[in-house]
């Protein structure tokens, strides 16, 4: 590797760290007396227990008596206290108090949208959609940025899977195990790397307790059945206490056949698309007036198909995860908090064909946290952190012959600090240092040691002019060091029928990225919109040749049904631009409820500029929606559509994708039978016109038809 005082960065990227750095060091405006209400003065970060309690206030988890309306559209204004989100800062904030688009989606709202895995059921949010490649395989992506660019956490933490280096392997978080999940569109690279540079979702389970439950024992159970698929839902989460212990358990059982697809008028079912999962976890915490202590156990399977033309395979999963959390209070000046996260996991994986195991997935990794929060000092307030990790990678059978063993190990530093600016405007300032070492074998069978020192920085602004208006201002700086994949590949590809070669050579990937966000929100409603913009220097993807090989890479006629398409990884510099706009509104008031509308729109265009332009691969096309809503204290219904547009921005060897619009609705009825139980029934719809649609994101979209129309019934339980 070129030497740090060489060509590793380029020069305007060491000039706009230096001047992140010097921020810190401005001679900046005191702040303001606390008596100025009008000053939105940086929150000094609470207690975990505090943090979780205002979020638990404002969130799904309050008891049905508490909720000031018992629907959960995002109106901050009806909520006594500000939503918390506790991804993308070291600080507590409310999502407003971000620079950066951050949605908070409760538990509702996620069972309202439920699909089959996580990325399925976040695919109608504003900027995510999923990679679709299977009813059980599908990982969430951000602004058109794929696996690598958008991290998936499980409470802050990776998740420990082997869904980056396939789109044929699933994220194992049961969206029936979330609390909530908080999602992060633009970069989170200061935090949480080089792999955060699109967004993260980072999904709540709460698996271990942060505070002491009200109750000695309190639960939410749902069922659910569904008839596009057969499909069969069971979830329940407890917690409970026992002096200053909290505990926790939670169990998901979930299973669907192949779903039915619309095929002209023809019953029809998409091959390959059944899958089985189960998840289940017991945790427990100490809760003192200093702190808390705690540790959890998670295990999950799945079992599910993957579309197959000749032959039918599955893939049976399971992992191990064994996670402890601390936090401490400590008595000593200027530090106001230490935080401690930790999560060990052994994962596997078997790829069965006709019955035999042909292809085996081993992975066992370490990821871990520590964060110093201090307390204001000269008006900053921040955290310094330390972010490591280690991970064994290992393949067996066929699939030793894509990838070689890998080690990869990774250690970063972290600071992140925020002040009052001037009245009504606060900066932000974050810069991340990391060092990365992973240990491999090329394309040519000889060990590589590579080493790599990525860089990330951002500075933002937050301006709120009026009170129902806020500006964000962003700015970031990151790089990423090349993944196993991209370094490493050196064979076939059964999934993608490619045949893949990566480059040991690779160097960091470094963006650039702007983005300017803005909320309007009253009483009757909310609006927000984003803009944003990403310049890519080195961007790593892989590239279609237009050869076709056999399994040894040798050139094979196109027409053999075992020809591969040859797949290289390369990197050349890239532009990604678009936004999202997204909002509701109560038109009029009845003495029985509210009736509204809401809308959404997203659009990502993305193509090279290193001058042999071009659009890259599996961009997302322009999707835009709206629906009529009826929302009282209990009831809700909604009827709405959600369209895609043509994709004809296609990249060579990628396939178009034409228009489609789904229509859906939803019926949500909430009671209470007895003091202390709350029970909501739902039935949801979904493509009730029952159209044709292609997700042009999935690698294998000319195979696999989406859903035709589906309905599902529900039944949740809160006691």
């Amino acid at each position: 590797m070129p030497s740090l005082s060489s060509n590793l960065f380029p020069s305007r990227l060491q000039l706009a760290l230096f001047a992140l750095l010097a921020l810190l060091a401005l001679p900046l405006q005191p702040a303001r007396a606390e008596t100025d209400a009008a000053a939105p003065t940086p929150t000094a970060p609470p207690t975990p227990a505090a943090v979780y309690a205002a979020a638990d206030t404002a969130g799904d988890d309050t008891s049905p008596s508490e909720r000031e309306h018992a629907h959960e559209h995002e109106h901050e204004e009806h909520d006594a206290t500000e939503t918390i989100v506790v991804t993308g800062s070291p600080l507590a904030h409310a999502r407003d108090e971000l620079a950066i688009p951050v949605d908070r989606i409760e538990k509702a709202e996620m069972l309202e949208n439920l699909g089959s895995t996580l990325g399925e059921t976040l695919s109608r949010i504003p900027g995510l959609t999923t990679t679709g490649f299977a009813g059980g395989s599908s990982r969430p992506v951000v602004r058109g940025q794929d696996a690598f660019r958008t991290e998936v956490l499980e409470d802050g933490l990776r998740t420990h899977d082997v869904s980056q280096e396939s789109p044929d392997h699933g994220v194992p978080i049961n969206p029936l195990a979330a609390r909530r999940t908080e999602i992060i569109r633009g970069p989170a690279t200061v935090r949480y790397g080089g792999g955060a540079s699109a967004g993260v979702v980072n999904v709540i389970t709460g698996r271990v307790p942060e505070k002491l439950p009200r109750d000695a024992i309190s639960g939410d159970v749902f069922g659910g059945i569904g008839l596009l698929a057969d499909e069969r839902d069971m979830a329940a989460n407890l917690d409970g206490r026992f002096g200053d212990f909290a505990w926790h358990a939670d169990g998901a059982l979930r299973r669907a056949n192949n779903y039915s697809i619309p095929n002209d008028g023809n019953p029809h079912t998409q091959a390959g698309s059944q899958y089985e999962s189960y998840s289940g976890s017991l945790g427990g915490a100490y809760v003192g007036d200093a702190g808390r202590l705690g540790f959890a156990y998670i295990r999950a399977e799945d079992r599910y198909g993957i579309p197959e033309e000749d032959e039918p395979v599955e893939i049976d999963m399971h992992i191990d995860r064994y996670r402890f959390e601390g936090d401490y209070a400590p008595e000593i000046a200027g530090i106001r908090e230490l935080r401690v996260r930790g999560v060990y996991s052994d994962y596997e994986h078997d790829e069965i064909a006709d019955g035999d195991v042909g292809q085996t997935y081993r992975n066992e990794e370490f990821d871990g946290r520590f964060e110093l929060v201090h307390e204001t000092f000269a008006g900053f307030s921040g955290a310094f952190g330390l972010h490591g990790r280690r991970r064994d990678f290992r393949a067996e059978g066929e699939a030793a012959e894509f990838l070689a063993p890998t080690d990869t190990a990774m250690v970063a530093g972290y600071l992140f600090e925020e002040r009052e600016l001037a009245s009504n405007l606060v900066g932000e300032v974050g810069f991340r240092a990391e060092y990365t070492k992973v240990d491999g074998r090329d394309v040519n069978d000889v060990s590589r040691d590579l080493d790599f020192v990525p860089l990330s920085g951002s500075v933002a602004l937050l301006y709120d002019p009026l009170d129902w208006l806020g500006i964000g201002l962003n700015g970031s700086i990151s790089q990423r060091a090349p993944t196993q994949v991209e370094l490493f590949a050196r064979g076939p590809h059964e999934a993608t029928s490619t045949f893949e070669i990566g480059d040991s050579d690779l160097d960091e990937e470094t963006s650039y990225t702007g983005e300017l966000r803005a909320t309007a929100k009253n009483t009757r409603g909310r609006l927000e919109g984003a803009f944003f913009v990403t310049q890519y220097e080195g961007f790593i993807y892989g590239t279609l040749t237009g050869d076709t090989v056999d399994e040894a890479g040798d050139p094979i006629d196109p027409t053999d049904p075992d020809a591969l398409l040859e797949l290289l990884y390369t990197d050349r510099d890239a532009l990604f631009f678009g936004g999202e706009l997204s909002g509701n509104y109560d038109v009029f008031y009845l003495p029985f409820g509210a009736i509204g509308i809401d809308g959404r729109f997203d659009a990502v265009r993305a193509r090279f500029t290193d001058g042999n332009e071009g659009n890259l691969p599996r961009i997302v096309p322009i999707r835009w929606g709206g629906g009529l809503y009826f929302a009282s204290e209990s009831f809700d219904a909604r009827v709405g559509f959600l369209r895609n547009e043509a994709q004809n921005r296609t990249s060579p060897f990628d396939s178009s994708t034409a228009s489609f619009t789904h229509v859906d609705a939803s019926l949500a009825y909430r009671f209470e039978p007895i003091d202390g139980l709350s029970l909501e029934a739902n039935v949801v719809g979904r493509n009730l016109n029952d159209v044709r649609g292609r997700n042009h994101v999935a690698f294998n979209k000319e195979d696999i038809l989406l859903p035709g129309r589906s309905i599902r019934f529900g039944l949740r339980a809160r006691f």
